[in-house]
């Protein structure tokens, strides 16, 4: 396995960590003080119904993206796609201990001004810490280091999101089939939440 490759299940793999424990913590744990994902993006949609459009486009670039780099490797030159240049080993851990810092205070700063901001008595304290926390880690721990790789070049040890899904993919081929069935599951139970859990009329002979 190749470092970059390496670096790429490490690096994506991290991220991947950072969002499934505060989504797990509030699926599961009733007195969490922030929503999951889903309830936020939810929440949203009541504010502002188009958001709904936003997500389910956002999903199918994703979807299209992933697709795309299982079939041509996920590695690019100028125009997109071919050879990636080699990346130059660092010479240190130095900017790794710096970005991890960089981006748990990234997440966790917000979340706590959010807190003391909104107040806990405030009935809209749950959905502000589920805007700041999801867009924090949005930004910090998958906008940031996808533009650093994307622009960063040879430079920069680890490959983008969707390079590093083309090597998952080679190496075990019903994972583009996974994500792609995950991301399609995604995206109706974000666009019609809370699918699957919605009551369901089972017909019976008496039924009208």
């Amino acid at each position: 396995m190749r470092a970059r490759e390496r670096w790429g299940y490490a690096v994506w793999g991290a991220v991947a960590l950072v969002i499934a424990i505060p989504e797990l913590i509030a699926a599961i744990w009733e007195k969490a003080t922030w929503p999951t994902i889903s309830g936020t993006i939810a929440h949203l949609e009541e504010l502002w119904p188009p958001t709904a459009v936003v997500v389910v486009a956002a999903i199918v670039v994703i979807a299209v993206q992933a697709a795309k780099a299982s079939q041509t490797g996920g590695v690019r030159t100028v125009r997109g796609r071919g050879p990636a240049p080699a990346p130059t080993p660092p010479q240190s851990g130095r900017a790794e201990i710096l970005y991890s810092v960089f981006a748990f205070l990234g997440v966790l700063g917000p979340a706590v001004v959010a807190l003391v901001l909104s107040g806990d008595t405030s009935r809209h304290t749950k959905w502000i810490l589920g805007c700041v926390i999801y867009g924090s880690i949005g930004v910090v721990c998958i906008g940031f280091p996808s533009a650093i790789a994307y622009w960063g070049g040879k430079d920069v040890p680890f490959p983008g999101f969707f390079e590093t899904l083309a090597d998952l993919e080679h190496r075990w081929h019903w994972a583009a089939v996974a994500i792609l069935a995950g991301l399609v599951v995604l995206l109706i139970h974000l666009a019609l939440y809370p699918w699957p859990d919605v009551p369901h009329h089972n017909p019976t002979p008496t039924s009208p």
